[in-house]
């Protein structure tokens, strides 16, 4: 009866991760507010002129707002948003069609995040006003951050930044804060002189003042949001290139310059291509990134002053897996597409994001080339479809519960793979066509979705609108089914094509176009169809029945796929095809086919011999479901393949084959790979398969430094799996002295893994729940959860009150919910194991009766 309770127990933990899964997928998607208009304003913004002074010491901000303003409509009073912030005098300084006067001061009320101006009188529609507001602000929640050293860090570097998108300018300067209204800008921060401030536009001047103090003024000329407007003041050093006369300016925190070539010496590059391809020279007077800690995001498209994470910069042993390629590209292609042109409403967010996310693929393809190119938009559209699964919804939604949902997977990689569609649906003469026509039509405006669909139909000629219907304003995306057969008498191929995804209201049946390769061996040729209807069979002719048949061979469609091919199909597209796509199709149909020794013999020659390295470290994915020698000795060869991503996944196989051959490679990747996500995998794998052998280099690797601490946690891991917590004492003690960030949030992720039942260790967590990097609170908020114990309810709640950013809040709710579910899942594990034990019981004494009969 023991090993039924055990069975009990492994089932009843898979239900339970079932349950948790379905949770998951089961959440409502955060669209289900009525139907949003684009805001209403009775003012039109024109111009706002900051005065900003920054005090670190007590973390304030004092301002002086002064906007120039024409009225829609007549009115008597004037609405702002203005959050957390304290409102002193605000006055009239001119109105349009009255003599000069005296600047006059105005009532106001300042309530629920609004800031009412009274007006002297109602003005009529289309007078002209400057307003002066002064204001402060301390110790902000949201809009502007300080970055202060503190006990754990007392080497950090002081600095400030602001963060506005989606809606925080609000927090940091009274405005409309809508994506809707373009203004022209100024800023003049005064900071202590040892500092550097970046802000958007051209530097006008930088003055001395008294106390040591420094006055830098930014003036941007060309018309923006407010969301765009940013100031970043600090201890910074600068990269410092051109571009065709404009000035290409990377800025990092002191001691950091040696990791700024390597993040950011392709941006002039980038530069260069994006104005060909757009048609449109970059429209700023500068291009500036600067790098700033504690930023959440990846990154934000301030108009010509990016602000960036620090995670942008690593050491050069991290860049073997490690690229900033694709973020700085994604930022820079935001110059024209958010900032130049800028979405009119949350609900056309697209119109930003993925363009950028598609224009950064397309660097991605001029840079690196085609295959690269078509792996990452590959994995961008496995995200959306993760996404996709636990909610659909259409790209452009103003349905939305709060902007911040607007910035999903259906945002950026789903709307970058529908550019890519209408690529393929009107060819690169017309698409670039029409880009560059939306565009230049389009410039210095506020946009929504009919705008790009009216620019590609004048710049093309062709109709567009059921492309926009379906991909824009519906969701979901095609499911086929793909069969073929040779038929010999007729010469004929027959391929029958067939769309499986359920119709509904959200989800249409789809017309697009599609590629089909027909192949025999090397030779091949392409056909194009249309395909429109849930079933379709279409005829080509073929002097000879062809080795292989692949649908969208260059991955243009983004959509599920399914093909029933037989092995020899199978083998030929993964030795012969040019396609890529078509080639990883094959190697993950081929790994499914465990028991098969000519599969196994094509996983194993693609390890080393396809040409791409993704390919390859699918191959060896497949493969280590084979056993065997040769499996074995084929994995060890690719633990030297010259790609660390495939070098990464023969090490991380070899912890399925016990042998010295393997320990010995493991170890020789320990000591000598230079990338240390490949140590890592090593560590983690040579601990599985040699536990006694490994526990002195996993106790040296919890000392050893690494790109974000990768190696730590993977020795951590290790122990903890081999139920070695000795190490625990010793990470505890790190805490509690000056820790890089990231190493903290590896010793907070290593102590709930080996001390999970322990209750200082769950203390300390709860500690680390208010720490001021979110990182950190993030990392301690994921410990909790694994450890899920019902105690860490209550301090979650209370953490919940005090926690400002968003994302934080619903990851809190989602923890609070998810250790409910193991609690209550565990309760009822415990009473049916106990029924159990009681009924075995009674078996066990009615045998007992019976052999006392018998």
């Amino acid at each position: 009866m023991r090993h039924s309770i055990q069975g009990l127990l492994l089932i009843a933990g898979l239900l339970l991760a079932d349950y948790s899964l379905a949770y998951g997928q089961a959440r409502p998607g955060p669209f289900t507010a009525p139907p949003k208009s684009l805001r209403s304003r009775d003012v039109d913004q024109q111009h706002i002129r900051l005065e900003l002074k920054f005090d670190f010491d007590k973390q304030a901000v004092n301002g002086k707002a002064r906007h120039q303003l024409e009225l829609f409509r007549p009115t008597s009073s004037i609405q702002l948003d203005a959050a957390d912030m304290k409102i002193g005098n605000v006055m009239l300084l001119s109105r349009s069609g009255t003599e000069s006067q005296a600047p006059v001061r105005l009532k106001h009320t300042h309530k629920n995040h609004q800031l009412t101006i009274d007006l002297p009188e109602e003005c009529p529609a289309g007078t002209a006003l400057t307003l002066e507001i002064d204001y402060s602000i301390t110790r902000p929640k949201h809009g502007v951050h300080f970055v202060e050293p503190d006990q754990s860090e007392e080497a950090h570097l002081r600095m400030v930044w602001t963060q506005c998108e989606p809606e925080y300018a609000r927090y940091w300067l009274p405005c409309i804060d809508a994506p809707g209204d373009r203004i022209t800008s100024e800023i003049i921060a005064t900071v202590p002189s040892k500092y550097v401030v970046l802000s958007n536009g051209t530097l006008t001047s930088k003055t001395p003042v008294a106390g040591e103090q420094t006055t830098w003024h930014w003036t941007q000329a060309r018309s923006h949001v407010p969301y765009l407007m940013s100031v970043v003041a600090g201890e910074f050093e600068t990269l410092e290139e051109t571009w065709d006369g404009i000035p290409v300016v990377s800025y990092v925190p002191r001691g950091r310059l040696p990791d700024a070539k390597r993040s950011f010496e392709k941006t002039p590059a980038m530069l260069k291509y994006f104005t060909q391809k757009i048609g449109y020279r970059y429209p700023w007077p500068k291009y500036a990134q600067i790098c700033v800690d504690e930023y959440a995001w990846g990154g934000m498209e301030h108009t010509s002053a990016t602000t960036l994470n620090l995670d942008t910069l690593h050491d050069a042993r991290a860049h073997l897996d490690v690229s900033s390629d694709n973020l700085v590209a994604h930022e820079l292609a935001h110059q024209w597409w958010g900032d130049l042109l800028t979405c009119k409403d949350w609900g056309e967010l697209w119109l930003n994001e993925s363009f950028a996310t598609y224009f950064a693929t397309l660097w991605t393809e001029h840079d690196k080339g085609g295959d690269e190119a078509t792996w990452q938009r590959a994995e961008e559209a496995a995200n959306y479809q993760n996404e996709d699964a636990r909610y659909r919804r259409s790209i452009v939604n103003y349905r939305y519960n709060s902007p911040e949902n607007m910035f999903d997977g259906h945002s950026y990689p789903k709307g970058g793979r529908v550019l890519h569609m209408l690529r393929f649906e009107l060819g690169d003469e017309m698409f670039w066509k029409a880009i560059r026509r939306y565009c230049e039509v389009n410039q210095f405006r506020t946009v929504e979705t009919a705008d790009l669909r009216i620019a590609v139909e004048e710049a093309t000629g062709q109709g567009m609108n059921w492309f926009f219907d379906q991909w824009a304003y519906k969701g979901g995306h095609p499911e086929f089914n793909v069969s073929w057969d040779y038929d010999a008498a007729a010469k004929q191929v027959r391929i029958t094509i067939k769309q499986t995804q359920k119709v509904d209201e959200i989800t249409p049946l789809f017309r697009t176009s599609a590629e089909i390769e027909i192949a025999s061996g090397q030779a091949s040729r392409i056909r194009r169809v249309t395909l429109s209807k849930a079933e379709e069979t279409f005829h080509f002719d073929s002097p000879e029945r062809p080795t292989r048949v692949c649908f969208d061979p260059r991955d243009w469609i983004l959509k599920k796929l399914t093909a029933e091919k037989g092995k020899d199909e199978l083998l030929d597209q993964l030795t012969n095809s040019e396609y890529l796509m078509c080639r990883v199709q094959a190697v993950r149909a081929l790994a499914a086919m465990e028991e098969d020794k000519d599969a196994q013999a094509g996983l194993s020659a693609a390890t080393t011999d396809d040409k791409f390295w993704a390919v390859r470290q699918e191959a060896v994915k497949g493969l280590k479901k084979f056993p065997g020698d040769a499996t074995r000795a084929k994995l060890i060869q690719a633990c030297s393949d010259e790609k660390s991503f495939v070098r990464r996944e023969a090490l991380q196989a070899l912890a399925k084959f016990s042998h010295d051959d393997s320990k010995t490679a493991l170890r020789k990747a320990i000591d000598s790979d230079q990338s240390y996500y490949a140590v890592a995998e090593a560590l983690k794998s040579l601990a599985a398969i040699d536990k006694s052998g490994s526990r002195e280099l996993l106790l040296k690797a919890c000392e050893q430094p690494s790109h974000r601490e990768v190696i730590l946690k993977a020795a951590v891991e290790a122990l903890a799996a081999q139920g070695d917590t000795t190490v625990a004492d010793s990470l505890t003690k790190m805490l509690e002295t000056t820790t890089a960030p990231e190493r903290r949030v590896a010793i907070i992720g290593a102590l709930a893994r080996l001390k999970s039942g322990d209750a200082a260790t769950l203390k300390l967590l709860h500690d680390q729940l208010g720490n001021k990097r979110q990182n950190v609170r993030r990392s301690a908020l994921e410990a909790v959860t694994q450890v899920a114990d019902a105690t860490s309810i209550a301090t979650l709640e209370a953490r919940r009150g005090q926690e400002v950013m968003p994302r934080m809040i619903r990851s809190i709710d989602e923890s609070i919910a998810k250790i409910r579910e193991k609690q209550q899942g565990t309760e009822a594990l415990l009473k049916e194991v106990e029924r159990l034990r009681k009924q075995n019981l009674q078996l066990e004494e009615r045998l007992k009766k019976l052999e006392e009969k018998k």
